[in-house]
């Protein structure tokens, strides 16, 4: 189903102007395995990041094995990372909960050139995501961040979303804290030089392991897991979970920490050729062997172990074919499948009415919102 005509419409500002672009190249003269594209091209996090790393490692096995050319393009942003999906230079993107917010056309994408985009999930592992200090910060849990210099991720409305749900863990909101303005892949060097006292990542990238050769580091770990403590998150974050972690830069053997569980998803948009999508998410599942000790996260990556069903965001077909053929699809997910696909129809419809009424020439997340608790079931 391909929606409204501003599915595809050009999006204004400068997005794809500050995505890197990195080449995977094939081996020489590889012969691409039946039913892959020649190339892929797929948009996510920053070099540096464990989203990138994890999204580098697979793309690697894929280009060496399956002989598929894989390109990635990297931003720090959350329109930056589905812009180039929406524009057709890049099938896949692995992205935060902006595919959530995409999907219902909230924060940044709450705009007359965004509005609802018709997002599909293919791939969507679990990973770990925390605070970390320094050492020597005095900041011991999160009540010890109030007055704190905390991160404020440019144009990330995921990020945002899980550093609000933190405050809220703690009891405190951003007026208790001193707000800095960064960039997702600048808080390392943020964190460094002082102009930060926390970052925010997933918990096994490369750069934290730089910090942590620099100077002492650790994670505030949430290990109040108090009915009260969890309802504060899932309140604002509703797409986590509080889960435990190991082996991250901070940590000795034989210690963990307790920070947010959340799928980071790889998505297409639901026009995607459903064949070639399935090709994909079978080289993904195939090739585990070949990439999942690549990264602490990359053992999260096989069929066993990444999510089974949609929860927020339809399946692609494609991948739910795959699910089909290896008995991995259930009643229940393809009840909530059908339940999102109708939302996702409700949500163009919706759209285009609250345009021509309300107008939406400024960001109007607040006033769009209001609108669907009012007119639309949740």
């Amino acid at each position: 189903m391909m929606k409204g005509t501003t599915m595809r419409k050009p999006v204004i500002g400068t997005a794809l102007a500050t995505a890197a672009a990195l080449t995977l190249a094939a081996c020489g003269g590889a012969e691409t395995t039946e039913g892959m594209p020649d190339q892929i091209v797929w948009s996510t996090y920053g070099t540096g990041t464990s989203t990138y790393a994890d999204v580098a490692a697979v793309a690697d096995a894929i280009t060496s094995n399956e002989g598929t050319n894989v390109r990635v393009i990297t931003s720090d942003t959350a329109v930056g990372r589905l812009t180039p999906l929406r524009e057709e230079q890049a099938q896949l993107a692995r992205t935060g909960d902006e595919y959530i917010f995409g999907f219902e056309g909230n924060y940044d994408f709450a705009t007359k050139d965004w509005g609802p985009q018709d997002l599909r999930v293919v791939w969507a592992p679990v990973a770990p995501h925390g605070l970390m200090v320094k050492d020597d910060s005095g900041i011991a849990n999160f009540e010890d961040l109030k007055g704190k210099k905390f991160p404020r991720i440019t144009a990330n409305p995921s990020v945002n979303n899980k550093l609000e749900a933190f405050l809220a863990y703690g009891g405190l909101t951003w007026d208790d804290v001193k707000v800095v303005e960064v960039g997702y892949s600048d808080q390392p060097g943020a964190l460094q030089n002082g102009k930060i006292d926390v970052l925010f990542q997933q918990v096994y990238g490369a750069s934290l392991y730089e910090l942590e050769s620099a100077f002492p580091v650790r994670w505030l770990s949430m290990d109040d897991t108090s009915a009260e403590k969890v309802a504060a998150v899932e309140e604002i974050a509703p797409s986590v979970e509080i889960g435990e972690f190991t082996d991250a830069p901070g940590l000795e053997d034989g210690e963990s920490a307790k920070g947010m569980m959340y799928t980071v998803p790889v998505v297409a948009y639901e026009d995607a050729d459903a064949d070639e999508i399935e090709a994909i998410v079978a080289a993904i599942n195939d090739n585990y062997d070949s990439y999942k000790d690549a990264t602490a996260t990359t053992t999260a990556w096989n069929l066993d172990q990444v999510q089974a069903g949609p929860r927020e965001v339809p399946f692609h077909e494609g991948l739910i074919a795959y699910l089909e053929a290896n008995d991995a699809w259930s009643d229940e997910a393809a009840a909530q499948q059908e339940a999102l696909v109708e939302r996702a129809d409700q949500l163009d419809d919706a759209w285009d009415e609250f345009v021509e009424t309300e107008g939406a020439d400024d960001n109007v997340h607040d006033a769009w919102v209001a609108w669907k608790n009012k007119n639309l079931e949740n």
